[in-house]
C-alpha cells in the first residue's frame, strides 16, 4: 500500500493581492465599527428592526410612487409644454416632511424617555459610556433615518426638477431647509426627554413636544410652499446671510440643547454647569456676531430690525438661564471641589463657570453686562449707517436694553437670596429660580400700581417716581418716549449696589477654593 504524503508548500494556494486589499478593507471597517458609537450600533439596530420604520419606509415610497402617477397623470397632456415641477415638488415636499419632522424626532423622543422609564439609563450610567455618548447615538440614529428617507425621495425630486418651474438653488433650499429643521427638531425632542420626573410630567411633555412638532410642521410647510410657488424672494446677498445665520445658530442652539440634554442625565454629584456656561457663551457670541455681519451687509432699516431681534432673544434667553443659574445648589460634593480651579488667574476667570448660585450670579451679570453693552453699540453703528434718520428710534433702543438689563441684573440678586432662604429646609430643581423669578416680577409692578391706584380712588392716574419698580410701566414709558432718563439711571445704580453687596455678603461662595484629591482616590484614577 502507497502512502501518500503531502508537501504544503505544494498545496498552498498564493494570495491573491485582490483578496488581500479586501480583507485589509475589512478589517479596517470592523476597526471603525467597533471605534463606533455603542448606543449608535444598538439604536441603529432597533430603528431599522422596529415596526415604527418598517411601516414609515413603506408608507413614503407607496406615497411618494402613488404622487408621481397620479401627479403626472393629473397634469397630462400640459406637462410636456408647460412647466410643472411646483405642483409635483410640493407633493413630494409633504410626503418628505412627515417622516422627516414628526415622525424621526417623535420616535427619538420616546427612545430616550423609553430608556428612564425602563430604567436602562441607570445601567448604562455605570458602564463607561459618558451622558454625550448617549445622547450623540439617539441623535446619529434618528440622523441615519433621515439619510435614507432622503435617499428614497432623491429620485422623485431630481424627477420634480426636469419638469421646469423651480430653479435650482430653489429646490436645494428646500431640501436644506428641510434637512436642518429635522436635525433641529430631534435635538429639541430629545432635549424634552429627561425634562418631567413623573408620569403626569411625561404625558405633559409628550403632548408639548407633539404640539411644538405639529406647529414647526405647518410653518415650515408655509414658508417652503411659500418659496416654490412665489419664487426666493431674496437677493443673493440675503441668501448668503440667510444660510451663513441659518448654520450658525443651527450649530450653536443645537450644542447648547444636547449640552442641556447631556446635563440632565449626568448625575448631581458631578459638574453639570460648566459645559452649560460655555455653550450659552458660544450661543450669545454667534448671535452678535450674525447682527454685525447683518448691520455690515444690510441696510440700515433691516439692520436695526435685526438688532432689535436679536436683542429680544437674548433677552429671553438670558432672562430664563441666568434665574436657573441663580437657583442652583450652593452645595458641593468634593468630586466638583477636586476640578475646581487653583491659581490666581485661573480662580479669576474660570471660577464663574463651576457650579453654585453665587458664581452663577457673577456669571449671569458680566455676561448681561457685555451682551447689553454690544447691542447698544451695534444700535449705534445701524443709526450712523442711517445718517441720523432714526436717532429716536435708537435713543429709545439703547434705553429700552440698559432698562431691561437693570431691572434683570436687580431681580436676580432678590432671587439668589429668596431661594437660598427656601433651601434651608428644601431641596428643589434648579428650575425653582424661575417661578422664584416670575414671582419677584409680578409682585415688583403688581404692589406699586395697586398702591397707587387704591392712593387714586381706583382712577387711571399718570407715572410718577414711585412706580420706580414697576418695569413693565417703567418700560412701556421708555417705547413711548415719555420717561426720563434719570429713572433708568437710578434702576443702574440701586442693581449695581445690590449686586456688589451680595458678593461682599458671600465672599466664600463667590470665589470657592479646590480640595486636594486624596490618595485613594489618586490611585484609582491612576489604575
Amino acid at each position: 500500500m502507497t502512502s501518500i504524503t503531502t508537501d504544503p508548500t505544494v498545496d498552498v494556494i498564493p494570495e491573491s493581492p485582490q483578496a488581500s486589499r479586501l480583507d485589509r478593507l475589512d478589517a479596517w471597517c470592523e476597526r471603525i465599527g467597533d471605534a463606533l458609537n455603542p448606543i449608535l450600533v444598538k439604536e441603529t439596530r432597533q430603528a431599522l428592526k422596529s415596526r415604527q420604520f418598517v411601516i414609515t419606509f413603506s408608507v413614503l415610497l407607496v406615497a411618494a410612487l402613488a404622487w408621481t402617477i397620479i401627479g403626472s397623470l393629473s397634469m397630462m397632456p400640459q406637462i410636456y409644454t408647460s412647466p410643472s415641477a411646483p405642483r409635483m415638488l410640493i407633493g413630494y415636499y409633504l410626503v418628505l416632511a412627515l417622516p422627516m419632522l414628526i415622525v424621526v424626532p417623535l420616535a427619538a423622543y420616546r427612545s430616550l424617555e423609553g430608556e428612564i422609564d425602563d430604567g436602562t439609563l441607570e445601567l448604562l450610567s455605570i458602564t463607561v459610556l459618558s451622558p454625550w455618548q448617549i445622547v450623540l447615538g439617539k441623535l446619529a440614529s434618528a440622523m441615519l433615518q433621515m439619510l435614507l428617507y432622503f435617499v428614497a425621495l432623491f429620485p422623485c425630486v431630481a424627477y420634480a426638477y426636469t419638469l421646469r418651474g423651480v430653479d435650482l438653488p430653489t429646490t436645494l433650499l428646500m431640501m436644506g431647509i428641510l434637512l436642518v429643521s429635522a436635525i433641529e427638531l430631534t435635538i429639541v425632542a430629545l432635549f424634552f426627554a429627561p425634562v418631567a420626573r413623573t408620569r403626569t410630567g411625561r404625558i405633559t411633555t409628550l403632548l408639548a413636544v407633539m404640539g411644538m412638532l405639529l406647529m414647526a410642521e405647518w410653518t415650515i410647510g408655509f414658508l417652503v410652499i411659500g418659496m416654490i410657488l412665489e419664487g426666493n424672494p431674496l437677493t443673493g446677498e440675503q441668501v448668503l446671510l440667510a444660510v451663513i445665520a441659518t448654520i450658525s445658530l443651527s450649530l450653536a442652539l443645537g450644542h447648547l440643547f444636547l449640552t442641556a440634554t447631556a446635563a440632565q442625565l449626568t448625575p448631581e454629584s458631578e459638574n453639570r454647569s460648566t459645559h452649560l456656561r460655555v455653550s450659552l457663551m458660544i450661543v450669545s457670541a454667534v448671535v452678535l456676531g450674525l447682527c454685525m455681519l447683518a448691520i455690515k451687509m444690510l441696510d440700515d432699516d433691516a439692520g436695526i430690525a435685526i438688532s432689535s431681534m436679536a436683542a429680544t432673544g437674548l433677552a429671553g434667553l438670558w432672562t430664563l438661564c441666568s434665574s436657573m443659574f441663580t437657583g442652583e445648589s450652593s452645595t458641593m460634593t468634593p468630586r466638583v471641589r477636586r476640578e475646581l480651579p487653583s491659581s490666581l488667574l485661573a480662580r479669576a476667570t474660570l471660577t464663574w463657570l463651576t457650579p453654585g448660585p453665587a458664581s452663577g450670579l457673577v456669571f449671569s451679570v458680566v455676561n448681561i453686562v457685555v451682551i447689553t453693552a454690544a447691542v447698544v453699540i451695534g444700535i449705534d453703528l445701524a443709526g450712523q449707517f442711517a445718517g441720523g434718520r432714526t436717532t429716536i428710534v435708537t435713543g429709545m433702543l439703547k434705553q429700552l436694553c440698559v432698562g431691561y438689563s437693570a431691572y434683570l441684573v436687580g431681580f436676580l440678586v432678590v432671587v439668589r437670596w429668596l431661594v437660598a432662604i427656601i433651601r434651608i429646609r428644601n431641596n428643589p430643581r434648579a428650575e425653582i429660580g424661575i417661578a422664584a423669578l416670575v414671582a419677584v416680577a409680578m409682585l415688583a409692578a403688581i404692589v406699586p400700581y395697586s398702591i397707587g391706584l387704591h392712593l387714586n380712588d381706583y382712577r387711571s392716574y399718570s407715572y410718577s417716581g414711585w412706580q420706580i419698580t414697576n418695569w413693565a410701566w417703567t418700560l412701556g414709558e421708555i417705547v413711548t418716549g415719555r420717561n426720563s432718563v434719570w429713572t433708568i439711571n437710578v434702576v443702574v445704580v440701586v442693581a449695581t449696589l445690590a449686586f456688589f453687596a451680595t458678593l461682599l455678603a458671600s465672599p466664600e461662595l463667590v470665589m470657592p477654593r479646590r480640595t486636594a484629591t486624596p490618595q485613594r482616590v489618586r490611585e484609582e484614577l491612576e489604575s
